[in-house]
């Protein structure tokens, strides 16, 4: 969303044509949790009381691989600043663009990711014949 907020403000088009497609796109982004939440339903929950082993384990599983995928993309950023302060010389100034798409991603993002990733790891159910 920040990359398609920033390339249309970067060009002439006025903001009557890209504003509803941004609209359009964030609605997508929350049907799509919506389904994500249903087809997991409540198995991604650390609570989980009523999880046999296997899906005790899944989840786990998930919940692992969400940690390691946010680790990453936080060393990564890390990483990308230093390399903007210390070699390439220039500052990183905190604007409101900014900080909206930061509170944007942990808002939208993290309270999905550990359903997402049960439902990449999940195997597919069988197909009884």
């Amino acid at each position: 969303m920040f990359a398609w907020s920033t390339f249309w403000t970067g060009t002439t088009v006025p903001s009557v044509i890209w504003g509803p497609i941004s609209f359009v796109l964030i609605g997508l982004t929350v049907v799509g949790s919506f389904v994500l939440y249903r087809y997991i339903r409540d198995r991604a929950d650390m609570p989980g009381g009523r999880l046999d082993e296997r899906e005790r384990k899944l989840r786990d599983r998930a919940w692992i691989l969400s940690y390691q995928v946010l680790s990453a993309v936080v060393v990564g950023a890390i990483v990308a600043v230093g390399v903007l302060v210390f070699i390439m010389g220039r500052t990183v100034t905190l604007d409101a663009g900014l900080v909206n798409v930061l509170v944007l991603c942990v808002g939208v993002l993290l309270p999905i990711l550990p359903a997402a990733a049960l439902a990449w790891i999940e195997p597919d159910r069988i197909e009884e014949a």
